[in-house]
Order: structure tokens, then sequence, then C-alpha cells
């Protein structure tokens, strides 16, 4: 039986630069990874003038909107089930989450508010009602291929920040494929949705304080 003869060592030297330039080759190869980016629809408005101004019947400031850690985050982070969460990397957020929730929940209320000034900051006209509205997003989950559910609390302040109306919800919209593109525009149904209730409880307590 004859023995295999041991490659000299040049040529076993030789053989693995071969090898790692054919996989630094192939690395080259492949495609790149390519990264997706979202963002929530909201309603759009008009530019807030001096003429609306001066009709403005109740400012309202909404503040800040708080979400948890583990969500408010670049990437998407998705259910794999009731113990198990996984970030996405390649499906990011446009802007922080919280900074697109507070903005949606702006424009929405402005667009069903007409007589209000909807802001970010204090406006202080002084013929007008005063008001401000704290969000807190207590929990978001995105289970792809099957909902996604958001439990809301919100509470409306005075100016003198003394509450006047504090409300939970918990809202859920079916997801029916496991495209990632569908989150972002269920999200936006969920936060009109709960616009909608924000705008009922601010023209009632604009109707109540107008009352002699």
């Amino acid at each position: 039986m004859m023995k295999a003869t041991p490659l000299p060592l040049a040529s076993r030297l030789m053989l693995l630069l071969r090898l790692v330039i054919f996989a630094f080759a192939l690395s080259g190869c492949a495609s790149p990874v390519k990264e997706h980016f979202y963002q929530l629809r909201f309603a759009t408005t008009e530019t807030h003038t001096e003429a609306v101004a001066r009709t403005t019947q109740y400012d309202v400031m909404i503040d800040s909107v708080m979400i948890p850690e583990a969500i408010n985050r670049p990437q998407l982070v998705v259910q794999k089930s009731a113990t198990e969460a996984q970030i996405l990397d390649e499906q990011r957020w446009v802007a922080p989450l919280d900074e697109q929730i507070r903005q949606a929940l702006q424009a929405n209320l402005q667009a069903q508010l007409p007589n209000a000034w909807l802001s970010q900051h204090p406006q202080g006209h002084p013929s007008a009602q005063h008001y401000v509205i704290r969000t807190e997003v207590r929990d978001l989950r995105i289970t792809p291929s099957r909902e996604v559910s958001m439990d809301v609390v919100w509470i409306i302040y005075d100016a003198n920040r003394n509450p006047l109306k504090r409300q939970q919800r918990r809202v859920t919209a079916v997801l029916n494929d496991n495209n990632y593109a569908t989150i972002a525009p269920a999200i936006s149904t969920l936060l009109q949705d709960l616009s909608d209730n924000i705008a009922v409880d601010l023209r009632r307590l604009a109707e109540v304080q107008a009352t002699p």
C-alpha cells in the first residue's frame, strides 16, 4: 500500500492562499444587505395663519409621547412568540418612533379639530382655552402575519396641568401576510382611531368649559 507524499510547505501555503482569495471573491460577489425604511402615515393639514389664530377657540399642546425603550429603537421589533422578540436590523424606522407617533397625533387631531390650534409648544392665545395632552404607549406588539396591537393611555390637562380626562384603550389591526411594509400602515390606522377618541374628549371638554 502506497503512502501519500505530503505536499511541500511552499505548495501548502500557495494552496491556502488560493483558498483565501477564492473566499474573498465569493464574498465580494454576494449581494449587499438592503435596508428598508418606514414612516407612519397621518393626515395632512394646512399651515397655521394669523387669521386662523384669531378664530382659535382652544389651544392643544401635544406633550410627551412615552414608549417602552425596548421598542423605541431604529429597528422594527416583532414578536416571534409570546416570550421571544426579534430586532430586524434591515427593517428600520425613518425617524424615532416616539417622534413619529407624536407628529401623527398632532396632524390627525388638527384635521379633526378645525377650531383648535395644535402645537408641540405652549401658544397662549389670550381668548382661547388651553389643553395639554400626554400620551403613553404602554405596549406595542407586532406579530407578522397576525396583528399589531397597541395599549395606549392619554391624559388631558388644563393650562395649570390639572388632569381633566384620563382614558386607556387597546386597539388592534390585522396583518394578513408576512410583508413588513404593511406594519407602518397598520400602526397609522390605529393612531387614527386613537386620535378620533382623543378628539371626542377634547370637543366635550371645550363645550363644557365654554358653557356659562
